[in-house]
């Protein structure tokens, strides 16, 4: 807590090593004095990325992502420049990962997966069914329920039939 103290006065006084240098072990964390003084030492764009680790990246942090930043020779950052760099770094790949899954697909990809969907649909009708007639035996045929499973089967089959081309191409018929 001392060396707390001593790290937190000679921040403010400036005679302490620049706010990048300072070992992260040297740091509480915690200490919302502290972290705003090294905070204000940082360029604009270091800033955020340091809340980003603070807040996401660090072990301690209630919204730990669950993935520790490790540099590319497979070890933590140990000082506040390294976490800043490795924060801003993990941020821009999460940032490139999110807008690659957010671009539009082509008709065909969304075509597929609404295909997918159909056929895990009608899988569950089946089970459905099926669960029906270890219950009921034969008489499970001239149940409501086995009807209107029937029903919905027809109709998801009825789609697939139309979407194959579309699907699959012109040569799957």
């Amino acid at each position: 807590m001392t060396r707390m103290i001593f790290l937190f006065i000679g921040l403010l006084a400036g005679c302490a090593p620049q706010a990048r240098d300072i070992a992260l072990t040297d740091v509480d964390l915690r200490d919302m004095e502290a972290v705003a003084a090294i905070r204000a030492q940082l360029l604009p764009h270091e800033r955020a990325a340091f809340a980003s680790f603070l807040v996401r990246h660090h072990i301690s942090s209630a919204n730990f992502c669950g993935q520790p930043l490790i540099s590319t020779h497979g070890r933590a950052p140990e000082t506040i420049g390294e976490a800043v760099d490795l924060a801003i770094d993990r941020d821009a790949a999460e940032a490139k990962a999110l807008a690659e899954a957010n671009k539009p697909k082509h008709p065909r990809h969304r075509a597929k997966e609404e295909w997918d969907n159909l056929i895990t649909a009608r899988d569950i009708l089946m089970d459905s069914q099926s669960r029906l007639r270890i219950e009921h035996g034969e008489k499970a045929l001239r149940r409501s329920e086995w009807k209107s499973l029937s029903t919905k089967m027809a109709e998801i089959d009825r789609k697939l039939v139309s979407m194959k081309e579309k699907v699959y191409g012109p040569d799957s018929q």
